[in-house]
């Protein structure tokens, strides 16, 4: 009856090390996929606003640094999941947009700042290839 019950317990031991195997390999590639889906967020949100932007010089001609003005009443200077920051700069030719990572978002080592600018230029920091991925 003993060797029942330790053999259980081994039993218990090799499955518990085999969880702590997987979960050590999966987890990392796990947090890696969801902070390349907030990228895709960030990205779209910038692409929206230049739309935005295009509008007002089209209907107004000139640019705009205020989100209400250019229709976005609900953000706040921050993506939907508020893991980037939104900002849009007027320069003396036209804007550049930016989405900088704050919070959990701030782990992603490869594409912390996502820029746009009037001329459709797409620039990320600290690598140059954040958009499309």
């Amino acid at each position: 009856m003993m060797q029942n019950k330790a053999f259980m317990l081994v039993d218990i031991m090799v499955v518990l090390a085999i969880i702590g195997i997987l979960a050590a390999i999966f987890v990392p590639s796990y947090q890696r996929h969801i902070l390349q889906g907030y990228r895709l967020e960030a990205s779209a949100e910038l692409l929206r606003l230049s739309s935005l932007q295009s509008n007002m010089q089209a209907e107004h001609g000139r640019f705009s640094n205020d989100f209400r003005e250019l229709g976005i009443t609900q953000t706040d200077g921050f993506t939907e999941s508020g893991r980037y920051k939104l900002q849009v700069l007027l320069t003396q030719d036209g804007y550049q947009l930016l989405a900088d990572a704050i919070g959990p978002q701030e782990q992603d080592e490869e594409c912390r700042r996502f820029m746009l600018d009037h001329t459709g230029l797409k620039q990320s920091q600290p690598t140059q290839r954040c958009w499309g991925h």
